[in-house]
């Protein structure tokens, strides 16, 4: 199923809620049951689940998509990205989204890392009853006269972004499915990781960020990398400290990953600025290199499913 919407720039940002964000986790049952939206039964007693339905009522189409958003200046105009919808998806119960990136990926084959982030997220997604939406980076760069990868275009830029892009995707799915707002995550892998510490740290993006994401998890990642390009440790360690809220994060990486030195300072530096292990932080190390498993974004899915935002 193919969908092709053809968007303004100044169309792009979504409805978000303009108060300070704070963190909220869910009862245990909201990750499990069924239906948590209801399940609480408005019961005094029960732990606040928030409820920040989109309201979106579009057409349900279960399973592996493909939308397509046009938003002219960037890259080619046309931007491709791949949703998987849950078949327990019902327009009357709120859901949350989950954006994937992906990593940098040889010239003319972003679209098939994309897809087959989708894809390898896809199972996790049926399993937690959450949407994945998983964009094509449109970054193109040249090596010896030719192209030669591709990665996300990101800012500073003299035009749109893939930062755009993120807020049209955001945008288009709270129109055409009902997307629980205060349950919005994000994942991302190498360059992706790298592009989803910076949306988080530095704001770029009206759609995905520290006030409007649930929490965020990065694999072969770090902020060196991106969101802290540049920056001496106190100066990264500034940047986290000036968050107004202690937004909750998993870092993933192989011990023989060439990022790994990276991630263990990075896991330090969160500590350093007031995150708690297994609390507002997990932090997983493997045996392996740069790399990702199926496993381990379920995992990544237990740790975030609880976390919520209140405005």
């Amino acid at each position: 199923m193919r969908s092709v919407l053809c968007i303004a720039l100044a169309a792009l940002a979504p409805a978000v809620a303009t108060a300070a964000a704070t963190s909220a986790v869910l009862p245990a049952w909201a990750c499990t049951h069924a239906d948590a939206v209801y399940a609480d039964a408005f019961d005094a007693s029960q732990p606040i689940v928030p409820h920040d339905p989109s309201g979106g009522a579009g057409g349900a189409y279960p399973g592996k998509l493909t939308r397509t958003l046009h938003i002219a200046g960037l890259g080619s105009g046309m931007q491709d990205y791949y949703v998987y919808i849950p078949t327990s998806y019902t327009p009357g119960r709120p859901t949350p989204l989950m954006l994937a990136l992906h990593g940098a990926a040889p010239y003319g084959s972003a679209g098939s890392y994309a897809a087959t982030i989708r894809d390898n997220w896809s199972g996790v997604a049926e399993a937690g009853e959450f949407i994945v939406a998983a964009p094509v980076a449109d970054a193109v760069y040249y090596q010896n006269g030719g192209p030669y990868a591709v990665s996300w275009l990101i800012p500073p830029t003299n035009g749109p972004s893939d930062y755009d892009l993120f807020d049209a995707v955001r945008a288009d799915l709270e129109s055409a499915y009902n997307i629980e707002r205060s349950r919005i995550y994000g994942w991302g892998f190498s360059s992706g990781g790298h592009v989803m510490h910076d949306l988080v740290i530095n704001h770029y993006s009206e759609a995905f960020n520290v006030d409007t994401m649930a929490g965020y998890a990065v694999g072969g990642a770090d902020l060196a990398a991106l969101a802290c390009a540049g920056d001496s440790s106190a100066a990264c360690g500034a940047r986290l400290a000036a968050l107004p809220r202690k937004i909750p994060v998993d870092i993933h990486i192989g011990t023989s990953d060439p990022n790994f030195s990276y991630a263990q300072e990075d896991h330090t530096l969160f500590l350093a600025e007031g995150w708690v292990n297994r609390v507002t932080i997990d932090y997983n190390k493997f045996v392996g290199g740069h790399q990702y498993t199926v496993d381990q974004l379920g995992d990544v899915w237990d740790t975030l499913c609880p976390a919520a935002l209140v405005h």
